[in-house]
């Protein structure tokens, strides 16, 4: 698990509104739940730093799971503020003003840090570059520089470190990690979306623009499912079945993974639960397919006019070892779902023996849906 760190406790001068920036509705909602939203539909816990006066009107806003902190009068030091809060591995820390981070930024940022202990997200300069004196300018090579962005990704332990021991005042907080890790080589992903941060009176205009586009063509959503392993039923994951002395237990054939699919979908369509649609207490949905469930909310999304954008999705097992089934697990989606292979993500890992699913006595699926009006 991650968590994202979102800085929202800057006064917005510059912005010339008489409010706080981060307050500022757009398509009906305040500027900084748009980050919220994103991190939140992926899973991250989400520590949310505000000043005093903005506290109260953000509470109006978020749900009881979002650490709220004060923040404090500088940006790095609500920065460290907040990171007293986090307590995942790692931490996206993330300006509340860029409400234009996409799902699939955060993917590519989590692929990194897979290798990295450090990821800067930043953008090409595609405009030419110059550096000037009171007498002339000089022509500088543009490939030689980038933009940098947020959110920028770190092992926790170790930006926690640099920020409790800093004195100094320094950009952001890339410059920071490299202060005290100066012999790491920082991670960069670069950013072809969109991901401008609101700063000027006519940045408000341009990211209303964006945002109220992607509201009315995409939508995001997750689910979690676990089940119970028991002896003598069979293994169903993806619509295929696994090799294994243990099966999941469900009023359905209890294939955690096209439940977890199949409800993500529905939370993207603001349609309810799979208990709303197939409720256990109906005898007809006794043993179901649950192919046949998948089908069923696909001619919902199809009928509300959606298709799918992509899916990311985990399995967490301690057995079977279910990597040599991956390739055939996503297949199985691409084919019920008529999509491309390329758009099923599915990943698999352990509870390293910890808790139910660590003990082999229950299977568990998370699922991140994009939806895209077509």
């Amino acid at each position: 698990m991650n968590t994202a760190l979102i800085v929202a406790a800057g006064s917005g001068t510059r912005a010339k509104l008489n409010q706080s920036k981060i307050l500022y509705e757009i398509n009906h909602k305040p500027l900084f739940l748009y980050s919220v939203e994103t991190f939140k539909s992926m899973g991250y816990t989400i520590v949310l730093v505000v000043s005093k006066d903005d506290i109260n009107d953000v509470r109006k806003f978020v749900t009881e799971d979002i650490k709220l902190v004060i923040g404090g009068k500088t940006r790095s030091e609500s920065v460290k503020l907040g990171l007293k809060a986090v307590e995942t591995p790692y931490v996206f820390i993330h300006d509340a003003a860029r409400p234009l981070i996409t799902k699939q930024t955060l993917l590519n940022i989590e692929k990194a840090l897979q290798y990295h202990d450090a990821v800067l997200l930043s953008e090409k300069l595609t405009s030419a570059l110059k550096k000037t004196n009171i007498q002339n300018f000089m022509s500088l090579n543009r490939d030689d520089y980038l933009l940098a962005q947020t959110p920028q990704a770190f092992l926790t332990e170790k930006i926690r470190f640099a920020y409790i021991r800093n004195e100094h005042t320094y950009d952001d907080d890339i410059s920071l990690y490299q202060a005290f890790y100066p012999e790491e080589k920082i991670h960069v992903v670069i950013n072809e979306d969109p991901n401008i941060k609101v700063t000027y009176p006519q940045d408000f205009a341009y990211v209303k623009a964006i945002l109220q586009e992607r509201d009315e063509h995409m939508r995001i959503g997750h689910s979690f499912d676990i089940h119970e392993l028991v002896e003598g039923r069979p293994l169903w994951l993806g619509g295929i079945e696994i090799p294994f002395e243990k099966g999941l237990m469900g009023h359905s054939d209890a294939d955690v993974l096209l439940h977890a699919i199949s409800e993500a979908i529905l939370g993207a369509l603001a349609l309810g639960d799979l208990g709303t649609h197939f409720p256990d207490t109906d005898p007809k949905y006794k043993g179901i397919d649950s192919k046949l469930i998948l089908k069923d909310i696909q001619m919902m999304m199809q009928a509300k006019g959606y298709v799918i954008g992509n899916i990311d999705a985990t399995i967490y097992a301690e057995l079977p070892k279910l990597n040599p089934h991956i390739l055939n697990i996503r297949e199985s989606i691409s084919r019920l779902l008529s999509i491309p292979l390329d758009l099923v993500s599915i990943k698999a890992t352990t509870y390293e023996k910890m808790d139910a699913i660590g003990e082999q006595k229950a299977m568990a699926a998370e699922a991140v849906i994009l939806l895209k009006k077509v």
